[in-house]
């Protein structure tokens, strides 16, 4: 039986958590109040530190003690961050994508299971239509490679977001959260996606909510984030089944990832966009998700020259 609990309050938009290994930690993004954030579930003490502005991920760099990737607006960034309360500090931009369409931004990224950095772009939500959710395909979905060149993999995408891969190192999903859970076929030796084709959309099973975040499980399931639908839902990552629904105490469910010293605790974000005033400070927390009876896999961490 699944078990949520908060681990941590005064979120106001968690996004991008990632789980290390090396540290037994989780670290996080808070989008709207420009921090970056690390969790010690052993000693329940979450530390956060200013950035100049929001950044949408946040990835350990692999052999670079205190380094990480992050992407700030349309730029894939190092960032130095010791973990203590000292704001944190951009070094270098490493790469910039979009420079043809200025109101796009990063979104998601995560390390592939090479290193290599996945990450996409949505356009401007002024240009669409909330009603209805749809929203012009101005976006792209990127790989850079360790020697920071970029590769545009897409370019239709509306709403990028959530990304994952299978245990075979054969199939690669992609979020666009106005769209679909996409699925592609993947090359591990290059990071070349082909045969892009629709996997999951919540519409049509009757789930309401758009997908978000995403991870996946040891069995090769997917484990995806439900923005507007107060869910995680656990899928099959072969038939697009839904296996397992879980009720999250916050309609804007924003991502999720495996820790924990047995990768056997789903740590779940969220926001809250509406501010309601009947709902603690922020109104969103780091979430607990506990009795899945599931493992994640080891996370990633990315490689750069």
């Amino acid at each position: 039986m699944a078990i949520v609990t908060e681990a941590v309050l005064t979120i106001s938009f968690g996004e991008g958590p990632h789980w290390d290994v090396d540290e037994q930690v989780l670290y996080y993004c808070n989008f709207t109040d420009k921090t970056i954030n690390k969790y010690n579930p052993a000693t329940r003490q979450n530390i956060k530190a200013d950035i100049d502005t929001h950044t949408s991920f946040l990835i350990p760099i692999e052999g670079k003690k205190h380094r990480f990737l992050g992407g700030i607006k349309r730029d894939i960034v190092e960032i130095e961050w010791k973990g203590d309360l000292e704001q944190a500090v951009v070094v270098r931009t490493i790469a910039k994508v979009d420079q043809h369409r200025p109101d796009n931004t990063l979104n998601d990224g995560k390390a592939d299971p090479r290193g290599r950095l996945f990450t996409g772009t949505m356009g401007n939500p002024d240009d669409g239509d909330y009603e209805t959710m749809t929203f012009p395909q101005h976006g792209a979905l990127f790989r850079m490679d360790s020697d920071g060149q970029t590769h545009r993999l897409d370019e239709r995408v509306a709403g990028s977001n959530g990304l994952t891969w299978d245990v075979n190192g054969t199939a690669f999903y992609h979020v666009d959260s106005v769209d679909c859970i996409r699925k592609y076929d993947y090359d591990i030796e290059t990071g070349n996606v082909t045969n892009c084709r629709k996997f999951f959309a919540p519409k049509d099973h009757g789930i309401k909510g758009l997908c978000d975040g995403l991870t996946s499980d040891s069995d090769g399931n997917l484990w995806v984030a439900l923005y507007d639908g107060a869910k995680i839902l656990k899928i099959d990552g072969n038939t697009g089944e839904v296996l397992q629904k879980v009720t999250i105490p916050n309609r804007e469910v924003t991502s999720l990832t495996f820790g924990g010293p047995n990768l056997d605790i789903l740590y779940v974000t969220s926001a809250n966009t509406r501010c309601k005033k009947n709902e603690p400070e922020w109104g969103a927390a780091l979430y607990e998700v506990t009795g899945l009876g599931v493992k994640g896999r080891l996370p990633i961490k990315a490689r750069i020259d």
